[in-house]
């Protein structure tokens, strides 16, 4: 698809703008104020509208430039810039977004035992900290145990040691009476 003009961003401005206006002609200089573009693109945007000749300059009228921009704004094209703008939009959002988490300084972890303060269990996994780039820090050592060790986190998570059943049920059990 071709380049989009570079006023397309602000075409309902433009058209409020050009609501807005009391006068029924619009020249060279008040059509590149409007778009924000130099005299050869004023001019071709004027090419085609209904003028009026005033010495050597050229004025269009200003309701068939409304309403060529108004029919331009409900177009395919005018459409799929809007939507692609929005798109750009979300997704510099989101870089945003990553780009401040990935400032935040995290410990390298120690590959080995997990903190005290990561408990996991089969079907359980409690963590401890203190503040929201402690419990980053710690989230994030757990998955360098993941990565580090695959089949270890996985033996963990499902299989529960032996001995250590029998001591959890117990202390289950003791909560509860």
């Amino acid at each position: 698809m071709p380049a989009q003009p570079a006023w397309f961003h602000r075409l309902p401005a433009i058209l409020s703008e050009l609501e807005g206006l009391d006068c029924e002609y619009l020249d060279r200089q008040a059509v590149e104020r409007l778009f924000g573009v130099r005299s050869r693109r004023a001019r071709q945007l004027m090419a085609g509208l209904p003028a009026l000749q005033v010495g050597n300059a050229v004025a269009v009228s200003r309701l068939a430039l409304l309403e060529r921009l108004r029919s331009t704004a409900t177009g395919a094209p005018f459409q799929w810039e809007t939507q692609r703008r929005q798109r750009v939009s979300a997704a510099l959002r989101e870089l945003r977004q990553q780009a401040a988490a990935s400032r935040v300084p995290l410990p390298a972890p120690v590959v080995g035992p997990l903190s005290p303060d990561i408990q996991l269990h089969p079907g359980e996994l409690r963590v401890s900290f203190t503040d929201a780039q402690d419990l980053a820090a710690k989230l994030f050592a757990l998955a360098q145990m993941m990565a580090n060790d695959w089949e270890a986190f996985r033996q963990r998570v499902t299989e529960e040691p032996k001995g250590e059943a029998t001591s959890r049920v117990i202390a289950s059990s003791y909560r509860i009476l």
